[in-house]
């Protein structure tokens, strides 16, 4: 009977996990730049094979990032397949892609005949999307805490750091708003759009680091090809530019990569800060990494980056959720928040963003 029991509860966590892949493809809001996945994710809602391969994940993955960064994967590795043809990314800048709102059969029949290969990378990869144009958040908020700071340099943790390209922030140039910021000379410019009526910080005022260090479950290699592959899988296929100064930070970030720590931030992060000289000023950085947190997980992984504070004073700067309540005159545009958890507890909205920072927007009194 016992068996039966667990065998019970475990066919109920299979069909509930199912059922919430479904509805990660049935309302995929996150694409917002990428018409192709938002008309294949009603193809894969719909089909229950692509439902099981879908749901072959990780824990904690989600499904429709990785799922199509494994079909992105194959055809942009050498795969010869008619669904290249619905992809702007295979089929080259100014070449004719086909219609997005037709290739739903034509992914059926490539998840047919790709599906072990699509297990194989399904099961293996984790959704890493190392997005360098959230550099712009990292600088923007560090920028916003200078004052608080002082002359004490800092420590940089990033959190979910996949390639570190983010901890090259200072290595980049930056547009906003009219002015540049940081290295004119710099083969990777990032340019955003700015919105609101908030003051501007001066980006080129910042604390000086007195380290960095990156965390992530499975440091990606910025040096081997196959991980540099799958980071421009994750890009969506519309998504011409970002690929571009994808390759560009990669190329640069190689000829001198940060230290990322292997392993699960709840395990790693202890360790970490006890290594941290106490008193010294420390910042934590994460963007689009708590939704990936099993929610099982999520207590633990906020505890451990409070530890990070026990011996010193700890900003947490983050870009994970909608601002709650959205503090702008007009919230229509959406966004995520870029938002600063101070030492003494405080929190605030240092500005709204989209969430692969191609606008930041300003807030009153900021």
């Amino acid at each position: 009977m016992a068996i039966s029991i667990m065998d019970e509860q475990s066919g109920r966590a299979g069909r509930d996990h199912r059922e919430r892949v479904r509805q990660a493809f049935t309302a995929p809001g996150e694409f917002t730049t990428s018409p192709l996945y938002r008309s294949l994710s009603a193809t894969v809602a719909g089909n229950e094979a692509l439902i099981d391969l879908a749901a072959s994940g990780r824990p904690g993955q989600y499904p429709t990032f990785l799922f199509f960064g494994a079909v992105h994967h194959l055809l942009l590795t050498g795969v010869q397949d008619p669904l290249g043809a619905f992809f702007p990314s295979v089929v080259g800048p100014g070449g004719e892609v086909r219609a997005a709102e037709d290739a739903g059969p034509a992914l059926v029949a490539f998840c047919g005949r790709y599906e072990a290969e699509l297990r194989t990378v399904i099961a293996g990869r984790l959704v890493q999307t190392n997005q360098v144009q959230r550099s712009l958040g990292l600088r923007f908020g560090l920028a916003a805490i200078a004052s608080e700071l002082g002359d004490r340099p800092v420590h940089l943790i990033e959190v979910g750091a996949s390639a570190g390209l983010n901890l090259r922030f200072d290595r980049y140039g930056y547009r906003l708003g009219g002015r540049s910021f940081g290295d004119a000379g710099s083969p990777v410019q990032l340019e955003a759009e700015l919105l609101g009526e908030g003051v501007l910080p001066d980006l080129d005022v910042l604390p000086a680091l007195a380290s960095v260090r990156g965390v992530d479950l499975n440091p990606v290699d910025v040096r081997d090809a196959e991980d540099r592959a799958w980071l421009k899988a994750l890009v969506w296929p519309e998504n011409h530019d970002q690929r571009l100064l994808l390759s560009a930070a990669l190329d640069l970030v190689a000829a001198d990569p940060p230290q990322i720590l292997g392993g699960d931030a709840i395990d790693v992060l202890p360790a970490l800060a006890a290594s941290l000289p106490a008193g010294e000023p420390r910042v934590v950085f994460h963007s689009a990494t708590r939704m990936h947190v099993p929610a099982d997980r999520l207590a633990a992984f906020d505890a451990a980056i409070a530890g990070l504070g026990e011996s010193g004073p700890l900003w947490r700067l983050s870009v994970e959720d909608a601002p709650n309540p959205d503090p702008r005159p007009d919230p229509s545009r959406g966004g995520a928040s870029l938002h600063l958890r101070a030492p003494d507890g405080t929190t605030r909205d240092l500005a709204v963003v989209e969430g692969h920072l191609r606008w930041l927007e300003t807030l009153p009194g900021s």
